[in-house]
């Protein structure tokens, strides 16, 4: 993990849940994949969630 700053492990979770989920939204597209957009957006709220959970933007400081 990246050191100089007040960094957890739920921040990183939430993160990592984002990221997933653009992934997987940026292959339905081209896939023409219902399914696989609707995931995506199941997953981007679920890392949203989990961020403004353990509140991720205060890390920083």
């Amino acid at each position: 993990m990246a050191g100089g700053h007040y960094v957890r492990r739920t921040s990183w979770v939430a993160v990592v849940l984002i990221i997933i989920a653009f992934t997987l939204l940026g292959l339905a597209l081209p896939m023409h994949s219902l399914a696989l957009a609707i995931t995506g957006g199941v997953v981007l709220i679920a890392g949203l969630a989990v961020g403004g959970l353990y509140r991720i933007m205060d890390d920083a400081y």
